[in-house]
């Protein structure tokens, strides 16, 4: 599993805060991951700073392992910990990251968090999280909302920590529509008026050639499903609902900006 670039992150910090230079040292060593920072072979190196650089460049499958090693033996590290809240708020913003990344730990039959890691939702194996994937075809795309639109993504993921639910799902629903106009404007006639509407703009890039009609069904589709007012299906706690949501959304940002980015290769 390849947990995402937010999560990897929260990683470190949560090692920097509850592990020592010599317990990262043999962790790393155990997953194959470089130790040369942390073992003080570039002097004037922070911890935090030689984890991150360690574990920014390890491969997933050596980030997957050592998550699954602290999810196993987290009760006997929080042990060690004092303040617990020191541990505590360190882990929660590390499990929170990583179920944006559709990735949560195991619950028993009362509901409690058990470990190890699995997926959550339905993921290919070896592929990045959808939001690795779509802020780098952004950064591509040189569409003039790409830094609103990787804003957006970014105030979701924030409010998703946060526990706001809804602002989670609002700002993943902007990023999808600030991407449709975006592109709207790029390919129709200088002169042509982009419409305020979701689906006036969608019926506009089909008629372009951009979409197909099917697409467009789909598109539209998740638009509802993410919009205000929707109902939060039965099983479904709100929490799931906009996570499941902001990914739907997102992976369809990602689909209009790659099929942007084929378009301006194809055309240039």
């Amino acid at each position: 599993m390849d947990i995402g670039h937010r999560s990897r992150l929260s990683l470190c910090q949560l090692m920097d805060a509850v592990l020592s230079r010599d317990e990262c040292s043999v962790i790393f060593r155990k997953y194959g991951i470089s130790t040369d920072d942390i073992d003080g072979y570039h002097t004037g190196y922070s911890l935090l700073r030689a984890i991150t650089d360690a574990i920014l460049a390890a491969a997933p499958s050596q980030v997957w392992e050592l998550a699954q090693e602290l999810a196993r033996t987290r009760q006997s590290i929080r042990h060690t910990v004092s303040p617990k809240s020191l541990f505590d708020e360190r882990w929660d913003d590390f499990t929170l990251c990583m179920k944006l990344d559709g990735i949560g730990l195991v619950v028993d039959d009362y509901g409690r968090e058990i470990g190890p890691f699995v997926p959550i939702e339905p993921t290919i194996e070896g592929s990045p999280p959808v939001e690795d994937d779509l802020s780098r075809e952004l950064r591509l795309s040189q569409l003039p909302a790409s830094g609103e639109v990787l804003r957006l993504i970014e105030d979701s993921a924030k409010a998703f920590l946060s526990g706001d639910n809804n602002g989670c799902l609002n700002n993943a629903r902007v990023a999808l529509e600030t991407t449709e106009k975006s592109i709207a404007r790029e390919m129709l006639p200088p002169d042509t008026t982009v419409s305020s509407k979701w689906g006036e703009v969608l019926v506009a890039l089909r008629e372009a050639g951009f979409i197909s009609q099917d697409q467009e069904k789909g598109l539209a589709g998740v638009y509802r499903f993410v919009s205000p007012g929707s109902h939060v299906p039965v099983g479904f706690t709100e929490s799931e609902f906009a996570r499941l949501g902001r990914t739907l959304a997102l992976s369809c940002t990602y689909f209009l900006v790659k099929e942007w980015n084929g378009t301006r290769r194809r055309d240039s």
